[in-house]
């Protein structure tokens, strides 16, 4: 199959009335090759508060991609009864799939650019452009980037980005400002970015999913 390239994709796509995309780590590669390639954060991640088994599965599949790696303990502890594994086995994967997915994240989080400044404006700039082209986003990566660039905001942006969070009505009824917004999907129709996975600065709190700010 020959791919298309870019812009012959927006051409063949104009018959249709909205476009939507769905971003993988590849979005925050472009960005930063030296961080968010997988052999990179696998270097920089702490196994040592993991299993054996957890660290040994990334060799049995010859990969350093952690989505990979989680996606396969869970199917696998899924096929498990189906094959006679035991129970606690199954157990043993769910869990060295939970425990990646946290450290996946916490390793993220300790090599993630520190402030939005650490972006250039001209990064910003064709980040927007790129996305400009969409009506509705949908985000797999846990990083900060696509926030950023949609809190980037300059005279000539034309994107508005809503992601669901609003004001909780507790906060506005008295006057205090938090540090975090709620989602509320039932109040937002026009809700056109969505953090499949969840990020670094998206929570759930238990009783709500909470956006810090």
């Amino acid at each position: 199959m020959k791919l298309l390239t870019f812009k012959k994709a927006l051409q063949a796509s104009e018959v249709y009335r909205k476009r939507h995309v769905l971003l993988g780590n590849g979005f925050s590669i472009a960005c930063r090759p030296d961080i968010f390639v997988y052999s990179k954060l696998f270097e920089q991640a702490d196994f040592s508060t993991l299993s054996s088994s957890a660290k040994d599965a990334f060799t049995a599949l010859n990969t350093m991609d952690f989505e990979r790696v989680i996606r396969a303990l869970n199917d696998s502890a899924a096929l498990a009864p189906k094959y006679g594994v035991s129970a606690k086995k199954a157990a043993q994967m769910r869990d060295d799939a939970k425990r990646l997915k946290e450290l996946l994240v916490q390793t993220i989080a300790k090599s993630h650019p520190e402030r939005p400044s650490d972006i250039e404006d001209d990064e910003y700039a064709h980040c927007q452009s790129f996305l400009e082209n969409f009506s509705t986003i949908y985000t797999l990566n846990y990083d900060l980037l696509l926030y950023w660039t949609q809190m980037h905001h300059d005279d000539d942006s034309k994107r508005t980005s809503d992601d669901g969070f609003r004001t909780s009505q507790d906060d506005i009824e008295s006057g205090h400002e938090s540090d975090y917004v709620v989602w509320e999907p039932g109040q937002s129709h026009e809700q056109n970015t969505w953090f499949l996975h969840g990020a670094l600065h998206v929570f759930d709190s238990g009783i709500e999913i909470q956006k810090y700010t």
